[in-house]
C-alpha cells in the first residue's frame, strides 16, 4: 500500500493509455467499445496495487474500486466514429453516431450524474475519457476533439479537474486522446 488510491487509479489510467499501442495493432479500433476499455483497465489494476477490489457495474457506476477505508467511483466514456459496414461485402456503408451535441449532453449527463453520488469519507470520483478522431481531419463540429480537446463544464456547481491527459497519438487512420477526470464539489478535498 505504497500509494494513495488517487495514486493507483492515475497510475492504473497510465497504464492502460500506454498499453492502447500495441493492442491497437493487434484488433483495430473498430472492435473496441467502452466495456472493453474498461477491461483493459481492471486488467491493470492488480499491477499497480495488488490490494485494490475492483467492481464492476455497481449499482449503475461502471467500475468501484475499494482498498480500505478508501473508494472510487469510475466512469468510462470512449468515444470512436463507429462505422458502419454492409454484412454480405464488409464495404463501409458511412458512420452510426458520432460527435455531436447529443453526445456531448450524454457526457455531462455522466458528469451531472457521478457528482450528485452521495459523497463519503474516502470516496473519490473519475471519469476516464477516451476519444479517437480520424488523422485526416473532417469538418468543424464532427470530429470529438472539437467537444472534448479543451472542455470545461458548465455547472459551477460542480469542479471537474483533468488529472492526467495523454495523446494525442496516432495509431494506424486515427487519432487518439485520453483524459482522467476528478468530479468533485468546487472547495472539496
Amino acid at each position: 500500500m505504497g500509494q494513495s488510491l488517487d495514486g493507483v487509479v492515475r497510475s492504473t489510467f497510465l497504464r492502460t493509455i500506454e498499453f492502447m499501442p500495441g493492442e491497437l495493432r493487434r484488433a483495430s479500433l473498430a472492435s473496441w467499445n467502452e466495456s472493453v476499455f474498461r477491461y483493459f483497465f481492471c486488467r491493470h489494476l492488480p499491477g499497480v496495487d495488488e490490494g485494490v477490489q475492483p467492481f464492476v457495474e455497481c449499482e449503475r457506476i461502471d467500475l468501484v474500486v475499494h482498498r480500505g477505508e478508501e473508494k472510487a467511483f469510475v466512469e468510462f466514456k470512449f468515444y470512436v466514429h463507429p462505422q458502419r459496414f454492409d454484412p454480405y461485402t464488409g464495404v463501409s456503408s458511412g458512420f452510426k453516431g458520432g460527435p455531436s451535441p447529443q453526445n456531448l449532453h450524454e457526457f455531462q449527463r455522466c458528469v451531472q450524474q457521478l457528482h450528485d453520488r452521495k459523497s463519503v469519507p474516502g470516496l473519490s470520483k473519475y471519469i476516464v475519457l477516451a476519444y479517437a478522431d480520424p488523422v485526416v481531419a473532417g469538418p468543424p463540429g464532427k470530429r470529438y476533439s472539437d467537444y472534448y480537446d479543451d472542455y470545461r463544464h458548465s455547472d459551477e456547481n460542480i469542479a471537474l479537474d483533468v488529472q492526467e491527459s495523454v495523446g494525442p497519438f496516432d495509431i494506424l487512420k486515427d487519432r487518439i486522446q485520453a483524459k482522467l477526470f476528478t468530479v468533485r464539489t468546487p472547495g472539496e478535498g
